[in-house]
């Protein structure tokens, strides 16, 4: 739980800055967080753990979902789709908001 928690609070500190106030670092942080949240939801479910049913029904995917939400990284994910300035993290969030949505 404690990641997700990072990830959001070192995006968070990048977003309300203005695009143009924006070192090329801190765009590459931006774009490398999130390429680390889709990539962790893109790994496939392993069928012997889903088959135990670890922590009640929950699956792994959907546990990581609950802890992005927890940290609230889905909210930031809202504002990246709908902020106009943030248009060049537009395909990032299409693919992870389409992982999220995986097996539903």
């Amino acid at each position: 739980l404690g990641i997700p928690r990072g990830l959001w609070g070192a995006l968070t500190a990048l977003s309300p800055q203005d695009w143009e106030q924006r070192q090329e670092e801190d765009t590459l942080l931006i774009e490398r967080i999130l390429l680390l949240v889709r990539n962790v939801l893109h790994v496939p479910p392993d069928p012997a753990e889903e088959q135990q049913g670890v922590d009640g029904d929950a699956s792994v995917h959907d546990r990581v979902l609950w802890a992005l939400h927890i940290s609230g990284m889905d909210d930031l994910l809202k504002f990246l789709a709908s902020a106009q300035v943030e248009q060049q993290w537009a395909l990032h969030v299409l693919e992870i908001i389409s992982l999220m949505f995986r097996d539903q």
